[in-house]
């Protein structure tokens, strides 16, 4: 079984940091970059931006900023929790659809769930549950199950 971690860091990330990683068995999967952008270097990156047009597919629970910066989705980011809740709790697919529906929560095209919108979503809630089952909201409901 594979274990994931994720490290916020701000500020000097060193040689040391990667050394200690490494020896208590680590392995970088992947490195997320940002900073500060001039108007006149924001013309260089064009090209990347127009790569996250409003046509590009956005990960569900994510959401594309006006600076074109994917961040979390706080009503998508329910949803994955929600959904990731009724499969420990070991709900059948066409009982986790009546669930958001009768919660309230529609697809992304304002639709109702229906049993295929949820199973087409499982790829996604797989690839975001460890991170999911490692949050304060998870631990908080993992109580009150």
């Amino acid at each position: 079984m594979e274990q994931f971690a994720r490290d916020v860091i701000r500020g000097e990330l060193t040689l040391e940091y990667f050394a200690k990683k490494i020896g208590e068995g680590w392995r970088v999967r992947s490195i997320d970059w940002s900073r500060e952008v001039s108007d006149a270097a924001q013309h260089s990156s064009e090209s990347f931006s127009e790569l996250l047009s409003a046509d590009a597919v956005v990960p569900f629970g994510l959401r594309l900023t006006e600076e074109k910066l994917l961040e979390e989705n706080p009503l998508e980011a329910t949803v994955l929790l929600l959904i990731l809740e009724q499969i420990v709790r070991e709900k059948r697919i066409q009982e986790i659809a009546t669930e958001l529906n009768t919660q309230g929560y529609t697809t992304r095209s304002g639709k109702q769930w229906s049993p295929s919108d949820v199973f087409n979503l499982l790829p996604r809630v797989i690839e975001v549950g460890p991170s999911l089952l490692r949050s304060g909201v998870w631990q908080e409901r993992r109580r009150t199950m």
